[in-house]
């Protein structure tokens, strides 16, 4: 297995914005490949800018949608997969000690998450778009914030528990339609109270938020590939006007839509 130092990667970097020990590069794979299996140092995260990607980890396989982001922990055995068109990610990587050195109850994070739609991964997009046009000093500030929002959701999760996975796959598979509790937790195969409680100390947030997450994230990515109407937009994702799509999209994205699609699409 090869291990990489604070920075190393396979694939090409054409910028990279770097301070002490925190950085930030966009990665290109040009051609389809398989990356051998390797470790990084440093955690990171990645967001999925373009392309098709797939990578194996922990035993677990992640495919990534446009701007899906995955939390690494540092030393975490994994292996890349890059389809046919290439793909072109995002890399935010940092020394494990300054997770710690925010964190009260010094817990271990060695668990990924997925952190994508978060309000983590939307700060990191929003750093990587000003990173070529804001100071040093500016850029090595907001990446040290940005490593307080994401240190509370990469904390190590609790022990597995099979009802909060099975909930999540569902609403995974149905986030743009109406869910209640009594069908999710039919599908859980728990009572609704039990699932509500177990869902939230899993992932840290309510059902609610985490469809509003998934939803935030999936009418992102057809912002940025598509021109139809926000309203429109708004509809398929399950939001009930397009005044509603853009509260919600503001407050998770910290943009409104019309901003998230002249800056990606």
């Amino acid at each position: 297995m090869s291990v990489l130092a604070l920075g190393q990667y396979f694939g090409r970097v054409p910028q990279r914005w770097a301070a002490d020990s925190v950085a930030l590069s966009p990665v290109i794979h040009d051609q389809p490949r398989v990356n051998v299996a390797h470790a990084h140092e440093a955690a990171f995260v990645t967001v999925m800018l373009d392309g098709e990607y797939r990578e194996t980890a922990a035993l677990r396989s992640f495919s990534f949608e446009r701007f899906t982001a995955l939390y690494h922990p540092p030393g975490i055995e994994h292996q890349d997969f890059i389809g046919a068109p290439g793909v072109r990610l995002l890399l935010f990587e940092f020394q494990p000690a300054l997770l710690e050195g925010v964190d009260d109850k010094r817990s271990e994070f060695r668990s990924l998450r997925d952190l994508s739609g978060s309000r983590a991964a939307w700060d990191l997009l929003a750093l990587y778009r000003t990173a070529a046009d804001i100071e040093p000093l500016d850029f090595e500030s907001r990446a040290l914030q940005l490593i307080g929002t994401i240190a509370p959701l990469a904390r190590s999760a609790p022990r597995d528990v099979p009802s909060a996975q099975r909930a999540r796959d569902y609403l995974h598979e149905n986030f743009r339609r109406p869910v209640s509790m009594t069908e999710l937790a039919r599908a859980a195969s728990v009572h609704p109270v039990y699932l509500g409680q177990t869902f939230h100390r899993h992932f840290g947030e309510t059902v609610g938020d985490y469809v509003k997450r998934l939803r935030v994230r999936s009418a992102a990515e057809q912002l940025s590939v598509s021109d139809l109407p926000l309203a429109e937009i708004a509809f398929e994702h399950g939001f009930c006007d397009q005044s509603h799509f853009h509260r919600v999209f503001k407050r998770f994205a910290g943009v409104t839509p019309a901003q998230f699609r002249r800056e990606f699409s």
